[in-house]
């Protein structure tokens, strides 16, 4: 292949995942005006991206670092299923799902999906978890009669509603928490920032999680199965005998790369077989021969993706 033609041809794909904000300008040769005009069409293109809802989720908040409404057309979806299925279907062209929480571990609903839907994961974004107390009826914490909020919230801020002493209404989302303070008497909501901006909240109290340092990590997932990237994920099963993750895992330690997670969860329809979810540094262009030494090893091997990490700091 010519290599001016190969230059081009790589440009166009990586113009085709991150279109550009505006078109391409100035004389092309003839013969590379209808790949001119197609990726010019990218430009003014939005891209439509699945989330797990409802609106102002953290979900939702690390959506919208890496796709910006303007650009975008962000879709809520009820459940992290329901996310895959947009994407695997091509209803949506990118879904954004939690993968990890620093405290509470991985999410073991996206885990599942991962393994049962042909998507890839295509990049990370690591958000901090802040908590704020609001109301939309309540200008004083001692007015407060009610806390509504998502369980794994309640968990989080153990601190607070121990000094509150009022009682907790347990919802499914934070985003709910949020619209049913912003209307009843008395109620007051955890939620996040965007949350409370999103249902006019007032804020009470701002940053009342136990864990200032909390954190979730996101994935974001598409049809594309990407080979570069600073990390990659995948998904394996090792034969159920004495040693067989250890003769998994030898290679990786032989070549030096460094493992960031390794998760066991139970393969739903195999009663006491496990799948292992692995995270590890280097992309799958470098990693190479590992994986398929430990593909052989193996009973099945799934490559998930390799991707770039961006981080959010509070």
């Amino acid at each position: 292949m010519d290599e001016r033609v190969e230059r081009l041809l790589k440009l166009a794909i990586e113009i085709s995942r991150n279109p550009p904000e505006e078109g391409i300008t100035g004389s092309v040769p003839r013969e590379l005006e209808p790949l001119v005009k197609w990726l010019n069409s990218l430009a003014h293109r939005k891209r439509k991206v699945a989330y797990l809802g409802p609106p102002g989720s953290y979900t939702h908040e690390a959506s919208t670092y890496l796709f910006p409404e303007e650009r975008n057309t962000l879709v809520p979806k009820r459940t992290i299923s329901e996310v895959f299925d947009s994407v695997a279907k091509g209803e949506s062209d990118f879904g954004v799902v939690p993968i990890a929480n620093k405290l509470e571990g991985p999410v073991n609903e996206t885990i599942d999906n991962l393994l049962f839907h042909e998507v890839h994961v295509v990049k990370s974004i690591e958000i901090p978890i802040r908590i704020v107390l609001g109301s939309g009826t309540v200008n004083r914490i001692e007015e407060i009669k009610k806390v509504y909020g998502h369980p794994m919230i309640f968990g989080q801020a153990t601190k607070l509603l121990s000094r509150l002493r009022v009682p907790t209404i347990a919802t499914t989302s934070t985003s709910e928490a949020a619209k049913i303070a912003s209307e009843e008497d008395g109620a007051a909501a955890l939620c996040s920032p965007m949350a409370a901006r999103l249902y006019n909240l007032k804020v009470l109290l701002d940053s009342v999680e136990d864990y200032p340092s909390n954190s979730t990590r996101f994935f974001v997932i598409g049809k594309e199965l990407l080979k570069d990237g600073s990390y990659t994920a995948l998904l394996t099963s090792v034969p159920h005998k004495p040693g067989g993750l250890y003769h998994f895992l030898e290679p990786f330690a032989s070549k030096n790369v460094n493992l960031t997670m390794i998760y066991s969860r139970p393969m739903k329809g195999y009663p006491w077989n496990f799948v292992f979810y692995i995270e590890m540094e280097g992309s799958i262009e470098e990693l190479r021969e590992v994986l398929e030494e430990a593909k052989r090893r193996s009973m099945f091997l799934k490559v998930l993706g390799s991707y770039n990490m961006l981080e959010v700091r509070r």
